[in-house]
């Protein structure tokens, strides 16, 4: 299965129109890279009037920030790129969550070896790629750096790292889902 073919999620009332596509972003504890690319892509989404044909949402692999929101200087540096927080409160990546989302996206490879681990299938596998995968050419990253236990100044390189990711990610979205 193409990791970007559009599934129903389970459990979900069937509509008239095609489901959403739906994008998990995921780190370590929920509130600092996977919240921020989260914040990011919505914001995008709401830039290209695609809110209703694309959603999305993040998740932590562990549970240490279940509830909370995002660190305050994930907070500020979005805030200073120009970023709206959306009300964001921190949970965990669930077993369930390979059938509510048709693209998974981990922020580094220790969480994509995690959620690769409870993948009970090729098909659910599949589903999971990097973020790293849209970084742009000349990038100095080969994952989503943790600014958690580093200077101020490493949230803001995320969010700069992370709202370049996204416009690649959105293009080529945008051309899957004929938008």
């Amino acid at each position: 299965m193409d990791f970007l073919t559009r599934s129903k999620p389970s459990g979900q009332p069937q509509s008239s129109g095609p489901a959403p596509y739906r994008v998990l972003f995921v780190c370590l504890g929920n509130i600092c890279r996977s919240p921020a690319a989260e914040m990011v892509f919505c914001q995008a989404l709401e830039q290209a009037g695609l809110q209703g044909r694309i959603s999305c949402d993040s998740c932590g692999t562990a549970a240490y920030h279940v509830g909370q929101q995002p660190d305050r200087r994930m907070l500020a540096a979005l805030k200073r790129a120009g970023v709206p927080y959306n009300g964001h409160r921190g949970r965990q990546f669930c077993r369930a969550d390979f059938g509510r989302f048709d693209l998974i996206i981990p922020q580094d490879e220790e969480n994509r070896g995690d959620i690769l681990s409870l993948a009970l299938n090729d098909a659910q596998a599949a589903k999971v790629q990097p973020m790293s995968r849209w970084f742009g050419p000349r990038s100095a990253y080969a994952e989503v750096p943790d600014p958690y236990y580093g200077p101020d100044s490493g949230f803001d390189e995320v969010v700069e790292l992370l709202q370049d990711a996204v416009a690649r990610l959105l293009q080529e979205l945008k051309g899957k889902i004929g938008a």
